[in-house]
């Protein structure tokens, strides 16, 4: 559809904000939401019928890998993005100073998505580290790797995408060497510091402890696969919220799900959120080569397992909408279905019946219902979804 005014009509209204759904037309002209109201009249726009549908913002990735053609992970956006109702995301540490360039010259201006990014503390960036393709050897195999000043200096360079800046604290990661860790934790945080910008954390299997991480962290940081399986995850032999984790929550850090390849398990997800109540801030999907056709797949898959906990719908879907644009210092113009907000809107479908859901650990739910994404509007274009499986 190549026209740029259109009114969408019928559907069932999610603005973003976590209120209910409300039975209100969208008018969208010239690439912004032009109005909002029941019943508007046609003003020669295309019409778009949502009867049926959910109506929210184009959805919003937390957490991708989308430095296509660097390293073992990336995938392109497309394979992320508008096929999958996402119409901005975060890449996480793909790219550090010495790659991020890269990224900014070829990536983000050929993608249909907007695509901003955390650099990688460590100036390589994630571009190796699984365990099946030797040499294994990760973002902090040298602590020299994590180079504060490269990385201000980038940021620096770079303001407008660069957000923030990202850490990996996994011991595999860091040649098993605690003193590799330590220099990633502290650089992430001088960095962050000296930039002006939050930082996110990647924690799991590490030598530094959870809740050393968890006290570290500022306001408006995020510390992302909250629900992984490994022993060193934020809650007890019971399944509840460490103490440091409340306190981290009450002072305004946020939690991100980074679901990933390893990073997502029933068994931990299911007493934090079902017994304790620990409900994520945002839901990301840590997508990436190893994990698009499963168990990740997409962001709509993602949020689906968020339903199956018990999580409400306004709930998910602000968790993929406003939430994560405000994690982003995007809230002026992303993330809500707002009168001059940019025209990026969803088609979701709830569909009903009995859907496998798999985590991280090959164990499988099955849902009532799930969401599956109809179509998109980016900036006032619309282009349909297909799923990657």
């Amino acid at each position: 559809m190549n026209a740029t005014e259109f009114l969408i009509r019928n559907g069932d209204v999610f603005d973003g904000s976590g209120s209910p759904a409300q039975r209100v037309d969208v008018r969208l002209s010239n690439g912004l939401i032009s109005e909002i109201g029941t019943n508007l009249k046609p003003q020669g726009e295309q019409i778009i019928e949502a009867d049926g549908l959910i109506v929210a913002p184009g959805l919003i990735d937390l957490h991708v890998h989308v430095f296509s053609g660097i390293g073992l992970y990336s995938i392109d956006p497309a394979e992320a993005g508008l096929r999958t109702g996402v119409t901005t995301m975060l890449d996480t540490g793909t790219a550090g100073a010495l790659t991020y360039a890269n990224m900014a010259r070829f990536i983000m201006p050929a993608a249909q998505e907007d695509v901003y990014a955390m650099l990688n503390i460590s100036m390589i960036g994630a571009i190796q580290g699984h365990p099946d393709f030797p040499p294994f050897m990760g973002d902090l195999n040298d602590g020299r790797h994590a180079h504060v000043p490269s990385a201000v200096a980038c940021v620096n360079r770079f303001p407008d995408r660069l957000i923030g800046v990202k850490v990996r604290l996994t011991s595999g990661l860091a040649n098993y060497d605690e003193k590799n860790e330590w220099a990633g934790f502290h650089g992430v945080f001088e960095a962050a510091e000296q930039t002006s910008r939050p930082c996110m954390i990647h924690h799991a299997a590490s030598r530094i402890p959870n809740t050393s991480v968890l006290q570290a962290l500022r306001p408006g940081d995020v510390y992302t696969h909250l629900y992984h399986p490994h022993p060193d995850h934020v809650f007890d032999e019971h399944g509840a919220p460490l103490d440091a984790l409340w306190e981290a929550r009450s002072r305004g850090v946020l939690f991100d799900v980074g679901h990933g390849v390893g990073a997502f398990a029933w068994r931990t997800a299911e007493p934090a959120c079902q017994t304790f109540g620990f409900w994520p801030d945002t839901i990301s999907t840590d997508i990436h080569h190893f994990n698009l056709h499963g168990p990740v797949v997409d962001l709509p898959t993602t949020m689906s397992k968020f339903l199956y906990l018990g999580m409400t719908l306004p709930d998910v879907i602000r968790a993929t909408t406003s939430a994560p644009a405000k994690a982003m210092g995007l809230q002026n113009r992303l993330g809500l279905l707002k009168a001059g907000h940019q025209a990026d809107v969803v088609l979701l479908k709830r569909e009903f019946g009995s859907f496998p859901l798999t985590d991280a650990e090959q164990q499988v739910r099955f849902a009532a219902e799930r969401l599956v994404p109809v179509s998109v509007c980016k900036r006032g274009h619309w282009s349909p979804c297909g799923r990657n499986v």
